[in-house]
């Protein structure tokens, strides 16, 4: 999730690269994308929160793996995260404004690069619900009244269904999200790992981990959203979850992993994200994020022994998609290098920055 002034528009899907929009509802098959990115529009019932076509983006690699990727940009909730006003969420996708060049693992010049091969699957966010909502809600009232579609659930199962019907097989599959879409990346795993039960699959959440506090009411986020309904049946866990209040964000870790103990699932965050204050700062009573989110990753390997984190030091907010994945470590292991070795299925034990005031810079 994002504050104001720090939603980042997706760098990777330029249009000087990327292929034509289609048509809503004609979707080419994997053979037929042209090269760059390609824009589909599955049309049905995708939708973005304001009600304008949902959009996704493919991109063919030279290799057979397969990267899917969940956006980020923010999330909203009541009538003072969704009214007309708010700064804090996307509510539409719009290939045309993208003007800027992608870097991190979207930079295809670069030889360092561990997913420069990789085909790509980018799936936008526009719907205020970090990828698990399926409602349409009226917020406020009068000038400040909102009408929002929580559509993320349907949004990306639809992705995802001309994904497995297009890549059957890849050789591997790295399951990852920024921000919003980390929490997005978690929730989603289990379809995506249910599909491809002998492919090699690793889940990385990228800057979501500190949205579990004293005093942080996830029930009131979830209960709009209408979550619940939504869990997946098969996993004990969260199949047994009854109301919102019993929710949380790190039980998409704990139970889906435990359920899966032969995948890794990872997170990413940096010690003092700014981005992740924010949002806690919207909730009363909540404790500095410093505070919690390194016992926030200690519950969750201490419940699931196929879990790893990396927490880096600074504030900064999401790393996959910038310059500084390139540059960032801890505890003298580069990020570049530890997300690398996630991809590729070799073991990797979980890092924390000491110190953590200011990230550690290693050499590109």
């Amino acid at each position: 999730m994002k504050r104001p002034g720090l939603l980042f528009i997706l760098g990777v899907c330029v249009l000087a690269a990327a292929g034509p929009a289609l048509a809503q509802g004609e979707l080419p098959s994997r053979a037929e994308l042209g090269e760059g990115w390609n824009w589909l529009q599955p049309g049905g019932e995708t939708t973005c929160s304001d009600g304008s076509p949902y959009q996704f983006a493919v991109r063919e690699g030279s290799g057979e793996d397969l990267l899917i990727y969940f956006e980020g940009g923010g999330a909203c909730w009541s009538a003072l995260t969704c009214g007309p006003l708010n700064r804090t969420f996307t509510p539409s996708v719009d290939p045309e404004a993208i003007e800027q060049q992608g870097d991190g693992i979207f930079n295809f010049e670069r030889p360092d690069n561990p997913f420069g091969d990789y085909d790509m699957v980018v799936i936008p966010y526009c719907t205020g619900d970090v990828f698990m909502g399926d409602r349409v809600q009226e917020y406020g009232s009068g000038s400040n009244a909102a009408t929002i579609h929580h559509n993320g659930y349907t949004n990306a199962t639809t992705t995802l269904d001309w994904v497995y019907a297009n890549f059957p097989a890849p050789e591997s599959v790295f399951v990852t999200g920024e921000s919003a879409g980390a929490l997005g990346a978690s929730f989603h795993a289990p379809w995506i790992i249910e599909q491809y039960p002998e492919t090699r699959l690793a889940v990385l959440g990228d800057s979501a981990g500190g949205y579990s506090a004293p005093g942080f009411d996830l029930g009131m986020i979830f209960e709009p959203w209408g979550t619940v309904a939504l869990l997946p049946d098969w996993i004990p866990g969260l199949a047994e979850v009854e109301s919102p209040a019993e929710l949380a964000f790190e039980d998409f870790y704990i139970e889906t992993a435990a359920y899966y103990p032969e995948i890794v699932f990872a997170q990413y965050n940096t010690l003092y994200d700014e981005v992740q204050a924010f949002f806690r700062s919207l909730i009363p009573g909540t404790p500095p994020i410093e505070d919690s989110l390194p016992d926030a990753l200690d519950a969750i390997a201490a419940a699931t022994p196929n879990f790893r984190s990396y927490l880096a030091g600074g504030s900064q907010h999401t790393i996959l998609h910038l310059p500084e994945f390139y540059t960032v470590a801890a505890d003298g292991v580069a990020i570049r290098d530890w997300v690398a070795a996630l991809a590729a299925g070799e073991p990797v034990e979980s890092v924390t920055c000491d110190p953590c005031e200011a990230p550690e810079i290693v050499e590109p």
